[in-house]
């Protein structure tokens, strides 16, 4: 039987799916699950994670309903020499010629030792990087399957020296007895590999694991019971934390694709601002001059809590975490949870008593050699590799960033990281040129002073000085990252919605409570916002102005806040000078999150920012602005200098921590837990770059072959690809290319035309080859009717005479599919509510 291979491109003689599974073991190191596979049977484009799910979708959907046609054929016909002669043709097609050697029989030829042991540490790994799974449960699995295969094999080989007697064969034979040895190898697929240690060592050699370093701190005195009095004594502890050298990580990450990717890296066309690379800060600084494809590291820093931050142990088991990611990878591949690194675990009780520069130092060690002329030589893939880097931004929450980056707690009277602002000037001027920006050289003159006092300088707002500082490309004044996850989705927005929905549900009463909530369970998210959908808001919370909680979590503040005017829109008469403060937060929001802005954006971000605050003022007199509405005048400049402010945003990074979180729930065992965290964090990392890729480009969920005529719009398809129209093609109802799904009947953006997006329905997926660059969309052109700013967004509508197009992903002027939305209004038309504004760069 021929199957098509997708490695090899091309059919082989195989027996069945069986002889498939061996042949994609044998000669590509294809195991059960961690790899991307693809059907390509008949021209099928569907994708699996699982063998299993792969072998049994070809079983079912191809072998099996040839099989079936087969036998329709063969009832068809009541003539039994027939039938008879078919049968003959059908089991000589299936075998396999004398001169082609089944793929399973090569694979059992070849297969020794090592081949099971590579088998048996592929298991382990997956276990071992499952945050879930404690190593006392991996090391029990270990214990029974090594007693499984004893006995199964034990058993095996009695029974086959049993019928070889029973046959009069010379069991004393050479030939037999090295088969009897092979029974007893195998039968303990763990050997050599039994031990965390030796299971480590092998994936250090055969896998590029990174292993965490152990690094002291100081010494401190404890108590510990003897084992032999019984007494209690005091007992020297050393305390430590975990590193993971920055160089080690690169040999593993920087791989040939990721290489190119990086060196593909342009700029965008004058007056655009897309990446770090676009901003002000990558053409002062001297050192990316010299050196433009330099490695541009982003650091970031949080404490968490792994305990029940109820219980009795709360903060005693707090974790001081260190990530960091690599700002020239493109933003499809950044945004994957893949390309945030650990590079440091410690107890936040050690960076009180030792502070962040025992900490930092092997940090800045390294960067000092990566941002020195010379750079530092790497062995990737057998080849010598000259690589230069540089730390450029550091993103914290404010608490966070004022304790690192050495100045006083956000609640001090000099409260801003960039500027000399004092609590009670940001409740009245909301333009950044009524402040002081920060200089270094003020900045360093000032920390010395605050270093002389124990509690910091209030008059500057410092408490100490910072030792990223000593970088050749970072300083503290200089990071434009001001976290907009924290300012806007767990700070204004929060504040300020709370106070929209008491004034709409308990002074202007123009909704209630229940019919809000109501509305949020009932309405029709995108597919994008389906999973962040927001929760109920209890009443209680809303009546309680003296928080701004209303109990939901930053991605679900930000699905709530994009459509709050949907969902209440028809209740509130337009011009509502409290729904205008909600409009005016979302104009703002939408340049904020745009992952492209122009120079002229940002200069009119600035005055849309002073609006916003001068309408909070006057509608709410009574209460403060908060830091994070300061924050937001800054934001212009940031974007200017660092470049957009969501590829620096913490949200990528906090969603890390609940892998920590669930290591040491389920671990329960706090003796070194930075180490386990750290351990099994490398371990998870390793198992999820171990083909050498970030993020997985296609996949494709679902579809099946249709005729090119039957599609609509089948001959704007047929001509833009060269087809004929009874021809078959692939046609995929979802694929999720670089993360992202794409779903039939979703909306595009085609195009933009004076300002104006352009949208367009998808019809059909077209996919010619398993890649991103052979999907094609074919669309159904919408016309545009406008932006609603009431309903803040773009209503759209499907002509009568339709119009279809071709769209590819790297054609897109947006990379992210809309879903059409209904208001609560009479007979709502269909909104487009993107995330962002959008631009076409030239």
């Amino acid at each position: 039987m021929e199957l098509w291979c997708f490695k090899c491109q091309e059919g082989i003689q195989v027996e069945g799916t069986k002889g498939l599974a061996f042949h994609l073991r044998q000669f590509h190191a294809i195991e059960s699950s961690g790899e991307m596979l693809i059907c390509g049977q008949d021209g099928c484009m569907q994708t699996f994670s699982l063998l299993n799910s792969f072998l049994r979708h070809i079983k079912l959907q191809h072998i099996g309903v040839e099989k079936r046609i087969e036998e329709d054929e063969e009832d068809s016909n009541q003539q039994n020499e027939q039938m008879d002669h078919d049968n003959h043709e059908e089991s000589s097609d299936d075998e396999v010629g004398p001169h082609v050697v089944p793929a399973e029989h090569l694979y059992l030829d070849n297969f020794d030792h090592d081949t099971l042991k590579q088998l048996a540490l592929s298991l382990l790994m997956k276990l071992r990087s499952t945050a879930s799974v404690p190593y006392s449960s991996v090391q029990e699995v270990m214990n029974r399957t090594r007693e499984m295969f004893g006995s199964t094999l034990s058993a095996l080989e009695h029974e086959m020296l049993r019928v070889m007697q029973a046959h009069g064969v010379n069991t004393d034979a050479n030939d037999v007895r090295d088969l009897c040895y092979k029974f007893s190898t195998y039968q303990n697929p763990f050997s050599g590999i039994e031990t965390l240690k030796q299971q480590s060592e092998y994936m250090v050699e055969k896998l590029l694991l990174v292993k965490p370093h152990e690094i002291p701190l100081g010494v401190r005195f404890d108590q510990a019971v003897c084992r032999k009095t019984g007494q209690i004594l005091q007992k020297a502890v050393t305390d430590t934390f975990q590193y993971v050298h920055i160089l080690d990580v690169l040999r593993m990450v920087l791989s040939p694709a990721i290489q190119r990717t990086i060196a593909a890296e342009t700029m965008s066309p004058a007056g655009y601002i897309q990446g770090y690379q676009d901003g002000q800060q990558f053409q002062q600084l001297g050192f990316l001059r010299d050196h433009p494809l330099a490695l541009r590291f982003q650091l970031y820093y949080d404490d968490v809590e792994v305990v029940n931050p109820l219980g009795s142990k709360t903060g005693v088991h707090k974790l001081g975490l260190f990530y960091y990611s690599i700002q020239n990878l493109p933003r499809c591949l950044n945004s994957s949870m893949n390309s945030v690194h650990l590079l440091a675990v410690c107890h936040s009780s050690d960076l009180k008593k030792f502070g962040f520069t025992p900490i930092l130092r092997p940090f800045i060690e390294e960067m000092r050699q990566l941002e020195s002329d010379d750079g530092a030589v790497l062995e990737l893939r057998g080849e010598e590799v000259l690589i230069h880097g540089t730390l450029v931004s550091f993103s914290a929450d404010s608490a966070a960033a004022h304790e690192l980056l050495g100045f006083m707690s956000p609640s001090a009277n000099k409260l801003c990281r960039l500027c000399d602002a004092t609590r009670e000037q940001i409740q009245h001027d909301f333009l950044e040129s009524n402040f002081d920006m920060r200089d270094v050289e003020d900045h360093d003159a000032c920390a010395e002073v605050a270093e002389a006092r124990r509690q910091g300088d209030p008059l500057s707002g410092i408490r100490t000085s910072c030792s990223l500082n000593n970088l050749r490309s970072f300083h503290c004044v200089t990071n434009f990252n001001l976290d907009i996850m924290h300012d806007l989705l767990e700070g204004v927005c929060l504040y300020e919605v709370k106070l929209l929905l008491h004034t709409f549900t308990r002074t202007e009463r123009l909704i209630t409570c229940d019919e809000l909530n109501q509305r949020i369970k009932a309405f029709h998210y995108s597919s994008n916002d389906r999973k962040n959908k927001p929760s109920a808001i209890l009443p209680d919370r809303i009546r309680n102005l003296v928080d701004h909680k209303i109990g939901q979590k930053a991605a679900q503040m930000w699905c709530l806040v994009r459509m709050l005017p949907l969902l209440i829109g028809d209740r509130i008469p337009v011009g509502n000078k409290h729904f205008d403060l909600l409009l005016l937060l979302l104009r703002c929001m939408d340049i904020i999150y745009a992952p492209v802005t122009t120079h002229a954006q940002t200069a009119y971000l600035k005055y849309l920012i002073l609006d916003h605050h001068q309408l909070f003022k006057q509608l709410y007199p009574q209460y403060r602005m908060i830091n994070k509405h300061h924050h937001m005048i800054h934001y212009p400049t940031c974007i200017q200098m660092a470049g957009p402010l969501t590829t620096m945003q913490c949200l990528k990074y906090e969603m890390k921590h609940g892998f920590c979180k669930r290591v040491a729930s389920v671990n329960c065992n706090f003796k070194n837990i930075s180490k386990s965290v750290a351990c099994k964090h490398q371990i998870l990392q390793c198992a999820a770059l171990a083909n050498g890729e970030v993020r997985t480009a296609f996949e494709c969920k679902a579809g099946s072959l249709v005729v090119v005529q039957s599609l609509e719009g089948g001959e704007t398809a047929a001509e833009s690809l060269g087809l004929n129209l009874d021809e078959e093609i692939f046609i995929a109802t979802h694929v999720v290319l670089y993360g992202t799904d794409y779903k039939t009947n979703m909306y595009l953006v085609t195009d933009v035309n004076g300002g104006e997006p352009q949208f367009g329905k998808i019809c059909s997926i077209i996919v010619a080859q398993p890649s991103v660059d052979s999907v094609h969309f074919l669309v159904k052109l919408c016309s545009n009717n406008g932006f609603n700013t009431h309903y803040h967004g773009y209503r759209v509508a499907l002509p009568q005479d339709p119009m279809f197009t071709m769209k590819g992903l790297s054609s897109l002027v947006d990379h992210l599919p809309l879903t059409g939305l209904r208001s609560y209004e009479q007979a709502s038309p269909v909104y487009l509510c993107p995330r962002y504004s959008i631009l076409k760069t030239e």
